[in-house]
């Protein structure tokens, strides 16, 4: 019982949160400049990167700073579309660079020196390249409304898992990872995304077949749910509950979008394969 007072305190905050934020992102997907979407996924990308690289390499400044701005130079590069040559040359100064950083960084050789070399690679190409396709895919004809259709597979699933879950879950789905989560939450996710997908149909994407909107909703929901436990990989080995505060009643930003990146990566995938 004295968990339910905090429960209901936290959606309110989460309801807050999302109330602030949605106008801001509908603005900039439909009404504003066309660069102001780019640059406010661009902003989301370099605070998502900051706080990965102090959960992975804490008290390591050069390490920090290192992956914020490599993951921003890897979400440009995708945006602006160099050329291949140029492409191939950001992932050679990518790898070099991490490596030399972390060795200039290094403090005592122990397993977490070769950790943080990890990520200094790995880090840059998670955020920078996911957040890019989010980009991306805003940048195809009706970007806008793949957009809003990856969200509503991405943030509906992480909602409908977190209520179903909690009224009907018994089933742990990856205990080791993430012990709240349930199959049961795991499939009321994926229906939530499919009423999310089924309104983008019948409302401003007629021009996705109902069939492929059933495929894509679940296979987008599922995705984001693999996002998700991704992060908690990496929040549960690095001994934080959340990625960061700055999120009021949500946590971080790596907390709101993790399912929305991996959701994002299958809609985009759909769009270049399937509507070119």
């Amino acid at each position: 019982m004295p968990e339910q007072p905090a429960a209901r305190s936290n959606l309110a905050l989460r309801l807050l949160t999302a109330g602030a934020t949605v106008p801001l992102i509908l603005y900039t997907l439909f009404l504003g400049p066309h660069w102001s979407f780019p640059a406010l996924t661009a902003f989301v990308a370099t605070l998502g990167a900051y706080e990965l690289f102090l959960m992975v390499a804490p008290g390591h400044k050069i390490v920090q700073l290192w992956g914020t701005l490599a993951s921003l130079g890897v979400y440009t590069t995708l945006l602006v579309g160099i050329s291949p040559v140029l492409q191939t040359a950001m992932l050679i100064s990518l790898v070099c660079g991490a490596m030399l950083i972390s060795l200039f960084a290094v403090g005592p050789v122990d397993a977490g020196a070769s950790s943080r070399m990890a990520w200094s690679i790995a880090g840059p190409l998670y955020l920078g390249g996911l957040f890019g396709v989010i980009a991306l895919l805003f940048q195809q004809p009706h970007g806008g409304e793949w957009v809003i259709l990856a969200m509503l597979c991405g943030f509906w699933s992480d909602t409908g898992g977190y209520f179903v879950g909690r009224a009907y879950g018994k089933h742990k789905l990856y205990p080791s990872v993430s012990p709240k989560k349930t199959v049961e939450g795991s499939i009321g996710g994926a229906a939530a995304a499919l009423l999310g997908g089924l309104i983008a149909h019948f409302w401003f994407l007629p021009s996705l077949p109902l069939l492929d909107t059933i495929l894509l909703s679940v296979v987008a929901a599922f995705a984001g749910q693999a996002g998700d436990l991704c992060e908690s990989v990496i929040k549960r080995s690095q001994g934080v509950k959340d990625s960061g505060t700055i999120l009021p009643g949500h946590g971080g930003i790596l907390d709101r979008v993790d399912a929305l990146l991996f959701s994002t990566a299958v809609v985009w995938g759909y769009v270049i394969v399937f509507r070119h």
